[in-house]
């Protein structure tokens, strides 16, 4: 008998080709996301092989039900699988709205319960130190310094630092052009040590390479004179978490949890944070909120003496 739906017939592997390329294409996403866009299409690509599944239109509710079970079964992170859910909803959800399948099996995919995790934030003593450890008479030294002083002043993601070009610092307007997820831009302010700081790390920028520059506009190089990546300021930021003797369970997104942190401790509030951090939606400013709250309630359960102690 033939189906209604077999002038959709289409293979699995074409249409993740299909989306993949909307995605990258015209919707702008970066390279970060199409790369786990594929690896979770793969993983589906693969089970749908195995359940002897070819045609997009026979991958229904139940069968992407047993995909995620298997990612269950195999003890996958939460954060993980709600993220291949995400991907399974976005793909299935373009294939309705192209025609090639009758409706979103993934529509009705429920995300696991998300695992609280504690925000890591310097108080004001353990960022002082860490600020202070890299050694500025040295020209890496510097760089170090720089680095660590943007992140924490300006609440950067380590992707947007990396990606700092020359032309994007506004050294007499004191601030800078960040590129941020979905190649969204924003402008965040600096204070005038910034520019200093800035300044003078320029002014020594070739040595950390000995005059060898391949990226003449990147702002933090290597000894290579090649951009700085994600990974090599991670490993800047735990060397000196080491030197200042501070827990290494702290990252570089530390720094951002800490900007945004500070800044509503001391009254800034939700719109302009949520401005400057580049979030596309105020209920992620709110964590905020939340985090504040909870040091409030320490807090009170500490010292005040009607206190419950309930609220830890």
């Amino acid at each position: 008998m033939i189906k209604a739906s077999d002038n959709k017939f289409m293979q699995i592997d074409k249409a993740v080709s299909i989306f993949l390329k909307f995605m990258q294409q015209e919707k702008g996403a970066s390279d970060h996301t199409i790369k786990n866009y594929s690896r979770d299409l793969a993983d589906l690509c693969m089970y749908l092989e195995d359940s002897a599944i070819d045609d997009i239109q026979d991958a229904d509710f139940f069968t992407l039900r047993g995909f995620v079970a298997m990612l269950f079964d195999k003890g996958l992170a939460k954060s993980t699988i709600e993220r291949k859910i995400a991907c399974l909803k976005s793909f299935f959800a373009f294939m309705q709205k192209k025609n090639h399948t009758d409706d979103n099996p993934a529509r009705m995919l429920k995300f696991p319960k998300k695992e609280q995790k504690a925000f890591k934030v310097f108080n004001i003593d353990s960022i002082i130190a860490l600020l202070d450890a890299p050694d500025k008479d040295k020209p890496a030294g510097m760089r170090d310094a720089l680095i660590q002083e943007l992140m924490y002043g300006t609440g950067v993601r380590v992707s947007e630092l990396v990606g700092l070009n020359l032309s994007d610092i506004d050294f007499g307007g004191m601030r800078i052009l960040v590129r941020g997820k979905g190649k969204k831009e924003r402008i965040v302010p600096i204070a005038d040590m910034h520019i200093e700081m800035i300044n003078d790390y320029l002014d020594v920028k070739m040595d950390i390479c000995n005059g060898y520059l391949p990226d003449n506009e990147a702002i933090f190089i290597n000894k290579f004179g090649s951009r700085l990546t994600d990974r090599s300021v991670r490993r800047i930021v735990e060397k000196y978490l080491k030197i200042a003797g501070l827990p290494m369970d702290f990252s570089p997104h530390s720094f951002r949890h800490s900007y945004a942190t500070h800044l509503l401790e001391g009254g800034a509030d939700l719109r302009t944070i949520q401005s400057l951090l580049g979030h596309e939606s105020l209920t992620t400013t709110q964590k905020y909120t939340h985090l504040n709250l909870t040091e409030l309630l320490r807090v009170y359960d500490a010292t005040h003496p009607f206190a419950s102690g309930k609220h830890d």
